[in-house]
């Protein structure tokens, strides 16, 4: 075997071996840096922690309920017809302005018709029978006074009119509820206003409003000047509101524009929701200013504004935690670390809460519990601070009362 085989060799094996090292210890590397995060205490350093936190600042907070609901009309009557029938005509149009009494749409009336024929031969009839009895009941009236005549004549023939009579009441009855069946083939507008008609075409057979399901929904008559939406409240909130209260609407169409309104009903009794079998209150919002773009069954979102304070202190209201006695409290950044610290709170929207006292503002709190606080239940007692005011600062590091501690101070990363 010649020097320059076996030099070959050699190098080989030497760079397969380098391979092997450097591969094994970047393993090794990688494998200490993956266990020291899921195992912080192995190596003596406990893994840093960090903590986003907020400064207390000067905000407008405004303590809304917010509910959706659908545009109506205020005045409003639904359209339906009072017997069966066929639509034989249809003569107004959908959004077509209405007076009271104008015809709207016309049922099939033939039927009627000949059944009013027939009572008007059989009215003839009954009134002919009811003469000829009245006759013949007045001849036997004059034979008794005479004394030519039985009794058992006289009162057949008293009853014999007094049925007649009573056939003739019977037609003529008869005759007028025809006529009004008659004028019910009529659909007419029951006052003035916008018809709002629903998809009917000429030859349809529609139901009367005594059956079953409520008959068949022609459709509705509105007075499209005054709108409003009504919408559910939970049985919590509906406490909160009261008739005239202000709220503001917006129309899910038209997000841009945002109208006023004010409560105009409060329902006394409650509704069970369909969705989640909750118990609601219907409440009606009427819409201060007309708008021609604004269509009954539109979509809207009503606010109302329960409490508004302007430039109050006030801190995210992911920073503020709850005991279970209801006590609030912060992390409050102190040096390194956070320290519990008690605060008196306001009202709070989706965004901000409201410090009444316990921290100025420029105060800086986490956004989130620090990992050494967790599990831990603070006790807490308020500090003995006056209520803050509009854009006034109180010193959040001010001693505690006596006998009183603040609570646990703690570095980041241990406690102290």
């Amino acid at each position: 075997m010649t020097p320059t085989v076996k030099s070959s060799r050699w190098s080989k094996i030497i760079l397969r071996t380098t391979v092997v090292l450097v591969v094994a210890g970047g393993l090794g590397w990688g494998g200490k840096v993956i266990w020291r995060q899921i195992s912080p205490t192995l190596f003596g350093n406990k893994r840093q922690e960090t903590i986003m936190t907020t400064k207390v600042r000067t905000a407008t907070i405004s303590e809304e309920i917010v509910a959706v609901g659908r545009l109506r009309a205020v005045f409003s009557t639904d359209l339906r017809s009072e017997i069966n029938g066929r639509i034989i005509k249809i003569s107004a149009k959908d959004g077509e302005r209405l007076a009271r009494n104008q015809e709207i749409l016309r049922l099939d009336q033939q039927d009627i018709l000949t059944q009013l024929q027939e009572m008007e031969r059989t009215i003839e009839a009954a009134k002919l029978k009811t003469q000829r009895a009245k006759q013949d009941h007045q001849r036997l009236i004059d034979l008794q006074q005479r004394g030519v005549v039985t009794a058992k004549d006289f009162e057949d023939s008293r009853i014999t009119y007094s049925l007649s009579e009573n056939d003739k009441a019977i037609a003529e009855a008869r005759f007028a509820n025809l006529k009004d069946k008659l004028n019910k083939t009529l659909i007419r507008a029951p006052h003035d206003g916008t018809l709002l008609l629903r998809d009917l075409t000429e030859g349809q057979v529609v139901t009367s409003a005594a059956a079953q399901n409520g008959g068949t929904v022609l459709g509705e008559v509105a007075d499209l000047s005054t709108l409003m939406v009504r919408t559910n409240i939970n049985e919590i909130d509906v406490a909160r509101l009261k008739m005239g209260d202000v709220a503001r609407v917006r129309v899910d169409s038209m997000r841009s524009v945002l109208m006023a309104g004010s409560i105009k009903r409060i329902a006394t009794s409650a509704l069970e929701s369909s969705s989640d079998r909750t118990r609601v209150f219907p409440v009606d919002v009427i819409i201060d200013e007309a708008d021609e773009r604004l269509r009954p069954g539109m979509s809207a979102t009503v606010m109302f504004t329960l409490a508004r304070v302007e430039d109050t202190p006030a801190v995210a209201l992911s920073s503020v935690f709850s005991t279970a006695e209801g006590m609030r409290y912060v992390f409050l950044k102190k040096g390194e670390g956070f320290e519990i610290h008690a605060v008196e709170t306001g009202i709070a929207d989706t965004r901000y809460v409201q410090i009444l006292s316990g921290l100025a503002i420029g105060a800086e709190v986490a956004r989130t519990r620090p990992l050494v606080f967790e599990g831990e239940v603070p006790v807490l007692t308020l500090p003995t601070l006056p209520k803050q005011k509009s854009k006034r600062d109180i010193d959040p590091m001010a001693a505690p009362p006596p006998g009183k501690e603040r609570g646990r101070s703690f570095k980041q990363g241990r406690p102290s």
